[in-house]
């Protein structure tokens, strides 16, 4: 499973972290000829340390294990996580912290027996390994050195809950192909990773006529090399960590580990995504620059994709689409881009403007195909308004097409939402939408349906009564209760007419979440208003005020909130409430 974790998370599962044999020995701290930096150097001045100095999280590339009972295998991450093994060391973390090289017992001896008293630089050290263990801790005590014990304990305890990373744990069968992969060859693996694994191979091959250069000319190729590789590979653990995020993945609707970014890239191109089919129409050309295209065609794609999410108004309208509408054909037009160049293979598409895409969120409330409305097709516009418009004026849509009202009220509580923070607008919350369970969505009664009633003539000349649900009501019972409401008065004069309504229109209906709906039961208007507004203040305990706390989150939903805020609500209110929606609705369609 792939996860986020942070440093002390990892540390404190307990286990022993074990570098296989196929792995390199440790090399951090190895000095570039004609460069400055060696790794060690470089993630102190450019990462940790600005880091610590602001208190900002820092995202470090993944690392790939296999984990067992007892042990953690490193697959990937062998280097990194040795330095921040002597890295806690030097600051005096005590706690369980063990790594174990499987072949190399020296190595192993001298993590185990550490002693930061004996780092001296020896020219004639035996074992690579502990020449680079010591030379990392000796870069770590130069750059620390100014750190008094409290600002060591506070870099320290920085270390452990800032510095974070994606946890990737694979089967064990799978370990050594992973590895293999990783380092340039072929395995069975996910086509994210394949492709992934061939960008990053692709991207640091030598570039050039490499064997007739000098030697210094080829350090500077091979640095070049690898810092573009560890920049594409902490840009793509950056994505991957955006997209594994529980709320990125909840409005996106996805769950694979690159969410649509890959899939969309290659999508656009009217090809499945898989490795084979990637790498023929981006990596055929086995040359770096096609690479650095390929990576820089996703990260302005990946930029899309976090523009949507991040923007509250454009949350509100892409987000609506994905549900409303037809999902597949709206990404690849909105996000890949609706005019990709066709001769240059590695662009994506021009975006859509902002006034393009209101214009999309409003045809797709009308359940206008993807093709109609980008075609701009206005015959099929007005014929299908006209048969919603029909669907909504009828005073039965509760039972008749209650998918119609459950559009429609989604847009007016979308709509205010926009309306917030002076037009900037606010994220909606599209899990009422999304879920099925008692999370979901349901239509609301304003007024009880359980309380309204109408008459039925009879064959034999006798009148009943009835109230919304079915249910057969004795006459004296309605007489003796004034909260009874007669169907018939349901019913307001607008522009000359008399607009006739029912407790099943939609000028008495609103969006709820589904338990909120069944905690109301046949509460009254009155009680239900009590609720929303005067918790937790309302008079209740036990069940009643878990009940109520639990209808307390449906006050994200201001258009819902707006209708229970009006001071009464009757049978003139639900008919005015009708009106005033069905008006809107003609508005907003230019009607």
């Amino acid at each position: 499973m792939d996860a986020t974790i942070t440093m002390r998370e990892y540390i404190e599962k307990r286990k022993t972290f074990v570098v296989p044999n196929y792995q390199r020995g440790y090399v951090w701290g190895k000095s570039k000829k004609g460069f400055d930096k060696d790794s060690v150097t470089y993630m102190l001045e450019e990462t940790l340390i600005p880091g610590f100095n602001i208190q900002s999280d820092i995202f470090i590339q993944g690392i790939t294990v296999s984990e067992f009972e007892n042990d953690i295998v490193l697959i990937d991450g062998q280097q990194r996580t040795t330095l921040f093994y002597l890295m806690l060391k030097y600051l005096g973390y005590n706690d369980t912290f063990t790594i174990r090289y499987d072949i190399r017992k020296e190595s192993n001896r001298f993590l185990n027996d550490l002693d930061l008293s004996q780092i001296e630089e020896n020219d004639q050290e035996e074992f690579q390994d502990i020449y680079y263990f010591k030379k990392t801790l000796r870069i770590v005590s130069e750059h620390l050195s100014g750190f008094d014990s409290g600002k060591k304990s506070l870099f320290l305890n920085y270390l452990l809950d800032k510095v974070k990373f994606l946890y990737i744990d694979i089967p064990k069968d799978k370990a050594t192909k992973v590895f293999s992969m990783m380092n340039g060859n072929k395995a069975e693996m996910k086509s994210e990773e394949l492709i992934k694994a061939e960008l990053l191979r692709l991207a640091s091959l030598n570039y050039g006529d490499f064997e007739k250069k000098d030697d210094k000319e080829k350090h500077a190729i091979e640095w070049d090399n690898n810092m573009l590789r560890s920049r594409y590979a902490r840009e793509w653990d950056k994505w991957l960590q955006w997209w594994n995020k529980e709320d990125v993945k909840a409005f996106f609707k996805v769950d694979n580990a690159m969410g649509l970014l890959i899939s969309t890239y290659q999508s656009g191109r009217n090809k499945v995504l898989t490795f084979n089919s990637f790498k023929h129409e981006f990596f055929e050309r086995q040359k770096p620059v096609y690479a650095k295209m390929t990576f820089e065609g996703l990260k302005r794609l990946q930029k899309r994709f976090e523009y949507a999410f991040n923007n509250p108004i454009i949350h509100n309208l892409s987000g609506a689409i994905m549900r409303v509408g037809y999902k597949d054909s709206f990404i690849k037009w909105y996000f890949f881009g609706d005019k990709a160049s066709s001769t240059d293979m590695y662009s994506i598409g021009s975006k859509v403007t902002d006034e393009e895409l209101r214009r999309y969120y409003k045809y797709s409330f009308l359940g206008l195909s993807h093709k109609t409305i980008i075609e701009n097709d206005t015959k099929d516009f007005n014929d299908e308004f006209e048969e919603v418009y029909q669907i909504l004026e009828s005073n039965n849509l509760y039972n008749e097409n209650a998918e119609q009202a459950f559009r429609l009220l989604l847009r007016l509580n979308i709509d205010e939402d926009n309306r917030q923070d002076e037009g900037k607008g606010r994220p909606f919350d599209f899990s009422i939408w999304d879920r099925n369970d008692s999370r979901g969505r349901s239509l609301e009664h304003i007024y009880p349906k359980s309380k309204v009633y109408h008459e039925e003539k009879q064959n034999e000349g006798t009148i009943k009564y009835f109230n919304g649900n079915g249910d057969e009501l004795l006459k004296n019972i309605i007489d003796n209760d004034s909260s009874y409401l007669n169907r018939s008065e349901c019913t307001s004069d607008h522009e000359g007419k008399t607009i006739s309504a029912s407790e099943h229109s939609i000028g008495n209906l609103v969006l709820l979440y589904k338990d909120d709906n069944s905690s109301f039961n046949n509460s009254s208007f009155d009680e239900k208003k009590s609720m929303f507004f005067k918790y937790p203040q309302y008079n209740a305990n036990g069940d009643d005020a878990k009940r109520i706390k639990m209808i307390f989150k449906s006050r994200h939903l201001l258009h819902t909130i707006f209708k229970f805020a009006s001071s009464t609500w009757n049978g003139e209110s639900i008919a005015t409430n009708k009106y005033e929606t069905l008006k809107e609705f003609k508005e907003y369609y230019g009607k």
